[in-house]
């Protein structure tokens, strides 16, 4: 129904493969978790990027993630406000929270980190523990390897072979097929004794 209340009927699959296409008010899918990389991060961190998950979500979807159900607030509510608007909105209520040096650009680029990393993508990598152990590795990698270990806790007899193979679904399960490269065996090797032991050095 457009503004003057005329109904349209449109086919499904044109409506579907129109590029500006949404659906207003509607959740966004977020990227799967790394929780095992995320769990590396201090705790404080790890609250403050789950602090800006919420109000991100809000900016998205016009709801914080666990007010489902209720009325979006007015300068969040996508029927009546652009996503311009409503990331100025909460640059400036966060701003007023006590948050620093928050712009409408700040909460653009946090929204967009989390739509590519999920909770990741909001941690300051500055307070990441893991850096100094994994080298040049690529994050993705280190994540899924860490995501690997988890799975395998718990299990007899696990092997650096059967963790690179688990570590390999994780990544595909993750990106998707042949989005992230595994590294050489040798490398692999390397990454994962980094990991599982704090006391060796880095990782090449």
């Amino acid at each position: 129904m457009d503004g003057q209340g005329t109904v349209a009927t449109l086919l499904a699959n044109y409506l579907f493969a129109t590029a500006d296409f949404a659906l207003v008010g509607a959740a966004v899918a977020a990227p799967v978790p790394q929780w095992g990389l995320f769990a590396t991060v201090p705790l404080h961190e790890q609250e403050r990027a789950l602090a800006w998950q919420r109000h991100i979500i809000e900016v998205e979807t016009g709801l914080p993630a666990a007010d489902n159900g209720r009325a979006p607030r007015p300068e969040y509510d996508p029927r009546a406000r652009t996503l311009a608007q409503r990331e100025q909105a909460k640059a400036e209520e966060l701003t007023a929270l006590g948050f620093a040096d928050v712009a409408r650009t700040t909460v653009q680029r946090m929204r967009l980190s989390y739509r590519a990393q999920g909770l990741w993508g909001l941690v300051d990598h500055r307070t990441t523990r893991t850096s100094s152990r994994t080298g040049r590795n690529d994050e993705r990698v280190v994540a899924a390897v860490l995501e690997a270990m988890q799975r395998q806790h718990g299990r007899s007899q696990g092997t650096v072979g059967g963790l690179r193979q688990l570590t390999a679904q994780v990544l595909e399960e993750t990106h998707g097929p042949g989005t992230v490269k595994m590294p050489a065996q040798a490398t692999f090797y390397r990454l994962a004794k980094a990991l599982s032991d704090p006391t060796n050095g880095p990782a090449p």
